[in-house]
């Protein structure tokens, strides 16, 4: 099997139970009842929290649906064929001793199963006020695990000092009429070992005592951050409880260093995320099924990407989506709202690029004639659905986007506009489709349909503009199922779950599975998954024997629509599911693979933070990319005429004409734009100054101003002066005068804003050997680290902080000390 081994196939099916599959469950579902050692385990103050209740037997005669699905013998046969399986495989797979591996998976399968709580009391990253510090713990209820925890906890232990007592080995010491091992860690001791029928784990000073003295209190209550959870969410049987502080968290995100801090603050604050303070979740089973809440806590109401929408999914929106739904989800969108908002949020962290999107907007009206907010966005939603039904005797599924159009007249002239392009885009070739009309009662259907038999559509996209809704279809058909609809369908509002889902207020968005259609597809997901299985393994030397489904009549009977909601609230954003057949991210968020338009502000919101990140590692890679074009243009130039470029192309006289950064264009791809210089004039000269605009992307910096690669400014230099290797501009050095070699010295580096010259312009980084980073940086860059290309080719990205004394050895010919290469 190409491309895909054991392992990724284990993963998928891993996935497949534990969070989209048919049979996924919660973890420690049905529960084990609430342990009073557990609940005393919970800290006054923490930064994160998670607890598991421990696995029991599903009991046949329960009142709970879920639970008696799971007493079925045929699901516990299956269950446990499935979870043997993964066990032997984990010992095959794993790189440990045999031994080690049944330990690991005898710890695993514990902590799966026995009741769990691991908290993160305090933790503060290194800095120059101090050194890290880390407050952890985990405690694990034992119960009839006992002799086999404590077996593999041994084993484990062992492996890792590798049969011998080293000189780190654990010591062992005596707290509360316990013996505990503990080793040296930077951030504290490291302790373990077992007490009153638990395993419990600590790290940090005092940790280990600080529980210990919270068990041994009979009489503790939870803390108030606990309690506030259970009030929110009071369930029949919990089964798992999670926390985190986030205001903690953000403040230990505002602990970096101002400059990476600043726009970072001026991002958290414009999406709303700043005033985020707590996340709490909930899963266990209620007296209808199972239950899972995630409770998001804000200081004040939410606000930017997280704030309410105007209006909410209402009875009237649910009424008009069919009743035999398979799927279906409705959420509550304003996008010309979503629009400015993330367009506020992007200028917070980066003006440059909201400028850069707000040009391409005002690009697309240029040439479409369209405002894509005004003509588009503004006249749809805040109204938006999807909904899948089956299709009697069809291979695929109905499946239609509804949004609501709240000024018909603009948006049916947009239609109009958007209609001539595509048709004038495919009477010119470009596009081989071709759009049919159908008349249909007093409504036209517009079908997609391929104009070519080289490009075959398998689908019709079809679409229809009615007074007051645009219904997408993938087929004619469909479409026209939905247009003439049974007016006594009630729809979606009728059914017993949505109305419970309703009965706290209008959430800003609500979806609906009914899993007994679903399940039949995902069960053929696993039939087909698990002959590839086996196949994969045994080109990789594993016996991967997959159990098989067990019959409909083990699940479909218990199976009943689930429901999820988002709904705002003064304080915070509830998010919810409810159901029989836990489906993981299918029903978390009632939609295909958990895909919730209606949650995408608050991911937003929440990512934001990395896709700054992200950004700024692609504008770096970019620049990195960009200086080795340089340093491998340079080299070509030294192999070509057996001498590095000049600083300066220069006259008869030695008077600098030209910038080397011209002198080298044959060997960057632009020997047309070289042909165009007089070299005999200087690059301010009427004929060169007119060629300073068409400046190659490769000396342009992507993250400063737009303007200055306007301009044809660079700040890609060279050091010039006495003992650098361009001391005289009309020279080019020869390799063998670099005689510390050139993987230790400086050829072109990033100067500084103010710096930066006209690409054409013969001028460079002057070096002070008594200030050698004078005019060195990049701002722009988060960290502020810089970048430099040595005469071997290499470029590395330099830490600010660089000793001057190792910079001014890699500038000049001589010091051979380390460079320090930033993260």
């Amino acid at each position: 099997m190409v491309g895909m081994g054991t392992m990724e196939i284990l993963i998928l099916l891993t996935l497949f139970f534990s969070s989209g599959g048919p049979l996924s469950l919660p973890l420690s579902t049905p529960p084990l009842p609430p342990d009073p050692l557990l609940e005393r385990a919970a800290p006054a103050e923490c930064l994160a929290y998670l607890e598991l209740a421990g696995l029991a037997t599903p009991q046949a005669d329960a009142d709970n649906p879920t639970e008696r699905m799971l007493a079925d013998p045929e699901m516990q046969e299956f269950l446990a064929a499935l979870g043997s399986q993964a066990a032997r495989l984990f010992r095959e797979a794993a790189a440990l001793p045999p031994e080690g591996n049944d330990a690991s998976a005898t710890l695993i399968e514990a902590a799966l199963t026995r009741p769990l709580a691991i908290s993160i009391e305090r933790f503060r990253p290194p800095s120059p006020q101090g050194p890290p510090e880390l407050a952890a713990s985990l405690l694990m209820r034992l119960g009839d695990r006992e002799a086999a925890i404590r077996g593999a906890v041994a084993v484990l232990v062992d492996n890792a000092l590798g049969g011998g007592p080293p000189a780190g080995a654990p010591r062992t010491v005596r707290i509360a009429g316990t013996q505990w091992q503990q080793v040296a860690t930077p951030v504290g001791p490291l302790s373990w070992g077992f007490h009153d029928e638990s395993f419990i784990i600590t790290i940090g000073p005092d940790t280990l005592e600080s529980l210990l003295k919270r068990l041994a209190d009979d009489g503790r209550e939870s803390p108030a951050w606990k309690g506030d959870i259970v009030k929110r969410f009071p369930v029949t049987r919990r089964s798992t409880l999670t926390y985190l502080n986030l205001k903690k968290a953000l403040r230990l995100v505002m602990s970096l260093p101002a400059a990476e801090r600043s726009p970072l603050s001026a991002v958290l604050e414009a999406a709303g995320v700043a005033d985020l303070e707590v996340v709490g979740g909930v899963t266990g089973m209620s007296e209808s099924g199972v239950v899972s809440s995630l409770w998001i806590g804000c200081a004040e109401t939410p606000h930017g990407l997280l704030a309410k929408p105007a209006t909410g999914v209402n009875r009237s929106v649910l009424a008009r989506l069919p009743s035999e739904a398979v799927l279906a989800q409705s959420w509550s969108l304003d996008l010309s709202a979503m629009l400015a908002a993330g367009l506020d949020v992007v200028a917070a962290g980066d003006p440059q690029a909201a400028a850069e999107i707000r040009g391409q907007l005002e690009q697309f009206r240029a040439i479409a004639g369209l405002d894509l907010d005004a003509h588009l966005l503004a006249p749809l939603g805040p109204d938006w659905s999807v909904v899948s039904v089956p299709a009697p005797g069809g291979l695929l599924p109905g499946f239609a986007l509804v949004a609501g159009v709240r000024d018909r007249a603009t948006f049916a002239r947009t239609h109009k506009a958007l209609l001539g392009i595509l048709r004038n885009a495919a009477a010119a070739g470009s596009l081989p489709v071709s759009v049919r009309e159908i008349p249909y009662r007093d409504q036209t259907l517009f079908c997609l349909e391929a104009a070519t038999a080289e490009m075959p559509i398998p689908i019709t996209p079809s679409w229809c503009l009615t007074d007051d809704r645009l219904i997408v279809t993938i087929s004619p058909q469909f479409l026209k199922t939905l247009l003439v609809r049974d007016p006594g369908d009630p729809g979606l509002g009728k059914l017993p779950e949505v109305k419970a889902a309703m009965a706290g207020g209008e959430p800003a968005f609500l979806g609906v599975v009914d899993p007994t259609t679903l399940l039949g597809t995902l069960c053929g997901l696993y039939e087909m998954a698990v002959p590839l299985a086996r196949t994969a393994g045994r080109q990789q030397g594993l016996d991967v024997d997959l159990p098989q489904l067990p019959p409909a009549s083990a699940i479909m009977p218990y199976a009943r629509p689930s429901v999820s909601l988002i709904r705002h609230e003064d304080d915070g954003i509830l998010i919810e599911s409810t159901g029989t057949i836990p489906l993981g991210p299918l029903t978390a968020g009632g939609g295909l693979l958990g895909v919730s338009p209606a949650a995408t502000p608050v991911m937003v919101g929440l990512l934001l933070p990395a896709v700054q990140s992200a950004r700024e590692a692609a504008r770096r890679a970019q620049t990195q990319n960009q200086f080795r074009q340089v340093m491998l243009a340079m080299l070509t130039y030294e192999s070509v005429r057996r001498t590095l470029p000049p600083q300066a192309i220069c006259d008869d006289d030695g008077k600098p004409l030209l910038s080397w950064r011209v002198a080298i264009l044959p060997y960057l791809d632009e020997e047309g734009l070289h042909n165009q210089f007089r070299l005999d004039e200087p690059w301010d000269s009427d004929h060169n100054l007119k060629l300073v605009e068409q400046m190659p992307a490769v000396y342009a910096d992507p993250t400063a101003p737009a303007e200055q690669a306007a301009r044809g400014l660079t700040t890609v230099q060279v050091m010039t002066g006495p003992n650098t290797p361009f001391a005289v501009p009309a020279k080019g050095l020869q390799f063998r005068a670099i005689r510390d070699g050139t993987s230790k010295t400086v050829a072109i580096v990033e100067a500084m804003p103010d710096k930066a010259v006209p690409w054409t312009k013969p001028q460079d980084l002057s070096f002070d050997p008594d200030r050698p980073l004078a005019g060195v940086g990049n701002p722009w860059r988060a960290g502020k680290g810089f970048l430099i290309g040595f005469f071997d080719g290499s470029v590395r990205l330099i830490d600010p902080e660089i000793d001057r004394a190792t910079f001014k050895a890699l500038v000049t010919p001589a010091g051979d000390e380390p460079v320090p290469v930033a993260p």
